[in-house]
């Protein structure tokens, strides 16, 4: 549900056919590919050149994965404008990317009807770590209530006992980005009750409350 590759994660070291690989080692049916998307990251160019570039890591893992092994694109959004928060949002694909240039400018409150407009869902990653701001939850669908990176404090009892008290969907994540993250914690993620194809299924299922929290 929270995976960083080489082809535009600049603070990644496996690229996406590696992602694959671990991934299928470690039992999972299929990934998230959640680049980071921001201004920093997004290097120089037009916007569909931009756009390019962040496809990149989700066409490598597409052709790197077996028929049976799901390749979902995601992203973690930041807002320049906003603070350090982190959004992954899931329910977008690569035509909704090209046809809707510069949403990444608009901030958390204004992007947040805008997903509800598109039917996207943001959930803020990793919400109680240190250099994060509490984010006002009406702009909020889901919290990531367990994140696998060991090299962070993400204060995980906190994101799950804020989600609870706001009434949002719990998720879970390993942020993965290739090299030893975890510390000795589960990769977390979370088990559909029925197989999903792309990531509006995703996002539906998961509005719908039809998976199982790994953590």
């Amino acid at each position: 549900m929270h995976i960083h590759s080489t082809e535009h994660s600049l603070c990644a070291a496996e690229d996406a056919a590696g992602c694959v690989a671990r991934c299928l080692a470690r039992g999972y049916n299929g990934m998230v590919l959640t680049n980071h998307f921001f201004t920093g990251y997004m290097g120089d160019g037009d916007w569909q050149t931009r756009i390019d570039r962040f496809m990149h890591g989700y066409h490598a893992a597409v052709a790197a994965a077996p028929a049976d092994f799901t390749v979902i694109l995601g992203m973690e959004l930041r807002f320049a404008a906003d603070d350090e928060n982190d959004y992954l949002i899931l329910g977008l694909d690569e035509q909704f990317l090209r046809a809707h240039e510069g949403f990444d400018e608009l901030g958390i409150a204004a992007f947040s009807a805008f997903a509800r407009e598109h039917g996207l869902l943001i959930c803020q990653a990793h919400p109680f770590r240190y250099n994060m701001v509490v984010c006002d939850p009406q702009y909020i669908d889901a919290y990531e209530v367990y994140n696998g990176h060991g090299r962070w404090e993400s204060n995980s009892d906190i994101a799950a006992a804020w989600c609870k008290r706001h009434g949002k969907i719990a998720l879970s994540g390993s942020d993965w980005h290739g090299y030893d993250t975890e510390g000795g914690m589960n990769p977390g993620g979370i088990v559909l009750d029925y197989p999903v194809k792309d990531a509006k299924e995703l996002a539906k299922a998961i509005r719908a409350g039809d998976f199982t929290l790994l953590r």
